[in-house]
């Protein structure tokens, strides 16, 4: 008799969650896309917000809306200048910011980055 466990490790779990698509449903009903973005989206944004980069309040507000693949099936690109933001954060409304906030926070967001970098290297 032979048993096989399939049991992922932490390599692969924290693998699994980097690449995993979250859809989501705002509260206007609408099903938002999530992924999480490449390491240059990110640089991308910092360069595109100029000095407002300078400001942790707001970058932390629009940092989650890089993660925004798409609305209601309609793509959505990553934004890469200010003008860029702005009008995501309009498309979004305060219903598809909230929601893509607390999305990104329970599903991309690791809060034990040690840990997940020592059970990598495992």
């Amino acid at each position: 008799m032979h048993v096989t466990i399939n049991e992922t490790t932490p390599s692969q779990h924290a693998v699994a969650k980097a690449a995993a698509i979250v859809v989501i449903t705002d509260a206007k009903g609408r099903k938002l896309t999530l992924k999480k973005p490449g390491v240059l989206a990110e640089y991308d944004l910092i360069e595109a917000l100029g000095e407002t980069a300078q400001n942790s309040t707001y970058v932390g507000m629009v940092l989650p809306l890089i993660y925004v693949t798409a609305i209601d099936g309609e793509d959505a690109s990553p934004p890469i200048s200010k003008p860029q933001v702005r009008a995501l954060i309009q498309r979004l409304g305060d219903d598809g910011v909230k929601a893509v906030m607390k999305a990104v926070q329970e599903n991309f967001v690791t809060a034990d980055v040690d840990g997940d970098t020592a059970a990598i290297k495992k």
